[in-house]
């Protein structure tokens, strides 16, 4: 744990400075560490990492021993339960197989295009509506309502800076490092009463629903439930930007989604599948091992942390 007068000073310095303060006290717990986990020298970097970055966002190091938090377990599972398998199903281009495989292909967003830069999109053969974005990044999305109105310029410049960022690694989130970047063009999915279609993010545990993590109004006061398999509001929040909402009421197809998420996470030991519902039908949007990096604040994390109890008894090789 870091002491109180470095978490003070951790408050006031940048990025840069952090990863040289808190070097020395992670060189020492990497040594203890050692003596109680299957630390190799090709964890070492991304340990040093995920050690940096939880300073930085929490000002405390994860405890991987005794690991009991939810930001602790999302750490664990960066360092031993690396799979190329994450680095498929990670890519939002490629995961679309991997969906097909093994729930169908009525879950997948109609996909008109995978472009590797703006100037490929052909956008003769679009639709009215559409939606742009990148499959190796987190949150670049452009919403294209009607495209005689498009800004073709402001589009490309987000898209291609997405294109050349480097996403993940400096968060410990290696599996992105390895995906193409793409710009990947879909169908827009129609909203509900003039709102975005919810987002159901199931966190699954060997392919078994331990939660659903409910977000809805987004946009417009977002608001977020966390919710049992049985669709039981379990009245704790999650996500510090988020009110918490009571408005849920269990969809006509939530035994469906329930399967399709166990389904598609089957394989996994721990994964978050997001899905969307829309006018009656199932979509997988994307699969997520390492969500929000494993820094979320407040006590909530810690009551769902309780949830995530997967096996930390078997590891497997690092493939970095």
């Amino acid at each position: 744990m870091i002491e109180s007068t470095l978490r003070f000073i951790l408050n006031n310095v940048v990025a840069p400075v952090v990863n040289i303060i808190t070097y020395p006290f992670i060189e020492r717990k990497w040594k203890q560490d050692c003596k109680k986990l299957p630390l190799t020298q090709e964890h070492k970097e991304l340990y040093l990492i995920i050690h940096q970055h939880t300073a930085r966002k929490l000002f405390k190091f994860p405890d991987l021993v005794n690991c009991q938090d939810f930001n602790d377990k999302i750490q664990w599972l960066k360092l031993f339960d690396q799979d190329e398998l994450q680095i498929k199903c990670s890519d939002k281009l490629k995961v679309r197989d991997y969906v097909e495989e093994k729930a169908g292909t009525k879950y997948l967003v109609p996909m008109f295009q995978a472009v590797k830069s703006f100037d490929e999109i052909n956008f003769d053969e679009l639709p009215e509506s559409f939606v742009m974005k990148t499959n190796h990044d987190s949150g670049t999305v452009v919403l294209v309502k009607n495209k005689a109105n498009l800004d073709k310029k402001k589009a490309k410049m987000e898209l291609e800076a997405s294109l050349n960022r480097k996403f993940g690694r400096s968060v410990g989130e290696w599996a992105y490092s390895f995906i193409p970047p793409r710009i990947i063009i879909e169908h827009y999915i129609e909203p509900n009463n003039s709102a975005p279609p919810a987002d159901y993010k199931f966190y699954c545990v060997n392919g078994e629903v331990k939660f659903c993590h409910y977000i809805y109004d987004r946009g417009n006061n977002s608001k977020e439930q966390l919710l049992s398999e049985n669709g039981d509001d379990l009245k704790t929040p999650l996500h510090e930007k988020f009110e918490l909402g009571t408005d849920f009421v269990i969809p006509p197809n939530w035994n469906e989604m329930l399967e399709v998420a166990k389904k598609v996470s089957a394989e996994f030991k721990c994964v978050r599948v997001d899905i969307f519902s829309s006018q009656g039908s199932i979509f997988v949007g994307e699969m997520t091992f390492w969500p929000m990096a494993g820094t979320y604040r407040g006590e909530g994390q810690k009551f769902f942390g309780t949830y995530l109890d997967f096996d930390r008894s078997t590891y497997k090789k690092s493939v970095l």
